[in-house]
């Protein structure tokens, strides 16, 4: 059993070298990475402020923006609202154009309708004149032919009274 623990004894021994160089090894890649992390804490904050800038420069740039655009699209609402105006104050005026010329073309078609009406109505009237003339020229005539009837009427009864 000496004979065995005395051959482990180097191997132990190694052992026990190769790990304490482990320890010192760990040792440094932990001091490493503490570096490292503060390193890279403060590499990620100066990034970070760095976006933080950038996005800020970047949020005024786009506002600046925005309220060049919203001036450009205030003077084209007034630019439009203006030539809208305008353009109304056209359609007004050719509107009320057109009513003054249909104004004036429906009195033009009023007086010529009533000078035909007119004209429609003497015609009418010398009808009824001629009517009324030919009705009384007919009425005469019957009165006439009643009359005349009348008279020989009584002059057979007449003359027949004296033929008895």
């Amino acid at each position: 059993m000496e004979d065995d623990l005395a051959r482990l004894e180097p191997r132990v021994a190694r052992i026990e070298a190769d790990v304490s160089q482990l320890n010192s090894r760990v040792a440094n890649v932990e001091v490493d990475l503490r570096d490292l992390r503060k390193s890279m804490d403060h590499k990620l904050e100066i990034m970070d402020a760095k976006i933080d800038h950038r996005l800020e420069v970047l949020t005024a740039t786009v506002a600046e923006g925005f309220k060049a655009m919203d001036a450009r699209f205030e003077q084209m609402d007034v630019r439009f609202a203006d030539r809208f105006d305008k353009m109304d104050a056209k359609f007004e005026s050719k509107l009320d154009e057109l009513d003054t010329r249909f104004e004036a073309k429906i009195d033009e078609m009023n007086i010529k309708l009533d000078g035909k009406l007119d004209k429609l109505d003497a015609k009418f009237e010398s009808k009824f004149d001629m009517l009324g003339k030919r009705r009384f020229a007919l009425l005469i005539t019957l009165v006439s032919a009643t009359a005349t009837l009348a008279a020989a009427v009584l002059g057979v009864l007449l003359s027949g009274l004296n033929v008895h």
